[in-house]
């Protein structure tokens, strides 16, 4: 992790199969991005780490269509994520640890 805050994006149109998340993503090019995680370490918390971070992947993906996953109870993600553009694509729910977690997909496409 770097000092603050890290950014980990995968590269490929097969993330839902990788993370066992249901795909209900329709005609999936060939330029996609997921966003795996952003992670601010808790003393660098609102200091605009996360909104560094994901401008830095925007403008280097900006040929490609963007996905992100959101757990809905983070909401400072995902406002976050909408004030970059990205919308919400559907809802899922998927259990890790015997706990159920509901999840939302975004999407941001090119421009």
């Amino acid at each position: 992790m770097s000092q603050h805050g890290y950014i980990a994006v995968y590269q490929g149109n097969d993330f839902c199969e990788i993370e066992g998340f249901p795909n209900k993503i329709e005609n999936m090019t060939e330029n996609v991005v997921y966003i795996w995680e952003v992670v601010t370490r808790k003393e660098f918390m609102g200091r605009g780490i996360a909104k560094k971070l994901l401008a830095y992947v925007l403008d280097k993906f900006s040929n490609y269509t963007i996905y992100s996953c959101i757990n809905e109870n983070n909401i400072p993600s995902i406002r976050l994520h909408e004030k970059y553009g990205f919308k919400e694509l559907y809802k899922f729910e998927e259990e890790e640890d015997k706990k159920i977690k509901k999840q939302i997909m975004f999407v941001k496409n090119s421009e």
